[in-house]
């Protein structure tokens, strides 16, 4: 969801496993040795997403937000791959994933996205990783199917409905409010310089995401495709708010240096912080965020 950025915002005022086509290399982000990628047809959207790990092992699965795609979990996956299954897809009209029939999906069509997935994987009940937009899809799917969530995971992204409204930075509502098609238009040609400024984090430039990034969303259709998400949230809160049904699974909040939004609309969910990480923190600090992750997944 990102860290507060004034000036930012106001400057952008059954499923088949098919091959990745070389021609999206570029989109769909440079290969990683130990992960390989696949495109599953879920028989609704085509999901690009990486695979690691050995087949069998306790599943995790990482969902990126904005501006993100997966490879901005590449190294955490990597790491946890040592001896967890691992997942992680781009989510729908993100990278090298197709953006499906529907504009501007709620998080619960994101969430069928992924329940489908993992079915077309075979990969059991996984702790899922929700950071910053992709906090919305992991907590529907965890809503609407805890026998595939095992445990739930937010880090750097909110709740809809509990209080995100209030709590989120403001370029959340300007995002949300901007007609279709207005923000794309307005960073068009400018994609690297709105997107530096809009992460602010030395460690993403370093790492090669910011760059990903770039690819990713210069992409025709893929800018605006994000900020539908943001259009989106209205009414994913008033889901949320029409159901106050308790989850059914067991929640963490994994804050980079101090809790966060996260913590704070996600009742009743234990906070691990990730000392000397800021909201990127799998960027930050991927190998403490590893061990994080290991670490609460291993808990009964």
């Amino acid at each position: 969801m990102g860290p507060i950025r004034h000036g930012v915002v106001a400057l952008l005022l059954a499923a088949v496993l098919v091959p990745v086509p070389s021609a999206d290399a570029d989109r769909c982000g440079r290969d990683v040795p130990g992960l390989t990628r696949t495109t599953v047809d879920t028989g609704v959207v085509r999901l690009h997403a990486v695979v690691g790990g050995p087949p069998g092992a306790p599943a995790v699965v990482l969902l990126h937000g904005f501006p993100e795609t997966w490879r901005t979990w590449r190294a955490v996956a990597l790491d946890l791959a040592a001896d967890h299954r691992v997942v992680v897809p781009d989510l729908r009209g993100a990278g090298c994933s197709d953006p499906g029939p529907e504009p501007d999906p709620e998080a619960a069509t994101l969430a069928g996205d992924l329940a489908g997935l993992v079915d077309a994987l075979g990969v059991g009940p996984a702790v899922v990783v929700g950071h910053d937009m992709g906090a919305m899809p992991a907590h529907a799917w965890a809503r609407a199917r805890p026998d595939q969530v095992r445990r739930l995971v937010l880090s750097g992204g909110g709740v809809p409905g509990r209080g995100l409204e209030a709590l989120a930075p403001p370029h959340v509502a300007a995002f949300a409010a901007a007609p279709r098609g207005e923000l794309a238009a307005a960073v068009a040609g400018r994609q690297r310089a709105v997107l530096a400024a809009f992460v602010s984090d030395p460690a993403v430039e370093a790492s090669g995401s910011l760059d990903d990034a770039v690819r990713a969303y210069s992409a025709p259709g893929r800018y605006d495709a994000a900020m539908g998400r943001y259009r989106a949230l209205a009414r994913d809160a008033a889901r949320t708010r029409a159901d106050p049904r308790p989850l059914a699974v067991s929640a963490t909040a994994l804050e980079g240096g101090a809790p966060g939004i996260s913590a704070a609309t996600l009742p009743g969910a234990d906070v691990v912080v990730v000392p000397g990480a800021g909201h990127y923190l799998q960027e930050d600090r991927p190998r403490e965020t590893a061990a994080a992750i290991r670490e609460i997944g291993a808990r009964p």
